[in-house]
């Protein structure tokens, strides 16, 4: 005879206690003390490091604006020292002792005469044209060949 087979209906637990296997269980009071002061130590030293970056940065920026106002100082008293030396009478004065300069005594005037065409003051001297070449007079060429003559004659 042929047993019977009962078909096997797998029946679900419910919710909750399935969600009681994934919760810990309670851990032993000793290690929550430890994890809290450990967590404590390492929160108070990375305070302890924080407040020392901020007074080494504070000191440092103290000795900074210490060094811009002495700066300052010396800026400004350059500053008055230039405005003393710019002055009209102190460089006349600096002119006529240091650099023994004078009045003229009778001032000459020229006589400017029209630039030639082709030249303006807007090129450099370099790029003006000059003048055309014109031949030495006949006694400059007399005077050097009489001279290298001479020279022949010494060798």
């Amino acid at each position: 005879m042929a047993l019977r087979q009962v078909p096997m209906v797998l029946r679900r637990a419910p919710w909750h206690s399935e969600a009681l296997r994934w919760v810990p269980a309670a851990a032993p009071a000793s290690r929550i003390v430890l994890a809290v002061i450990v967590a404590a130590f390492v929160i108070s030293m990375v305070w302890i490091q924080q407040t020392q970056t901020l007074v080494r940065l504070g000191g440092e920026i103290q000795r900074l604006e210490i060094e811009l106002e002495r700066v300052e100082l010396e800026r400004q008293s350059i500053l008055a020292e230039l405005a003393l030396l710019n002055d009209l009478t102190t460089a006349q004065r600096l002119a006529y002792t240091q650099l023994e300069m004078r009045l003229p005594r009778r001032p000459v005037f020229t006589r400017a005469q029209p630039l030639p065409p082709g030249v303006s003051f807007d090129l450099p001297l370099w790029a003006a044209p000059t003048q055309p070449l014109r031949e030495p007079p006949w006694w400059e060429e007399l005077a050097r060949e009489v001279s290298t003559r001479i020279t022949r004659l010494a060798e």
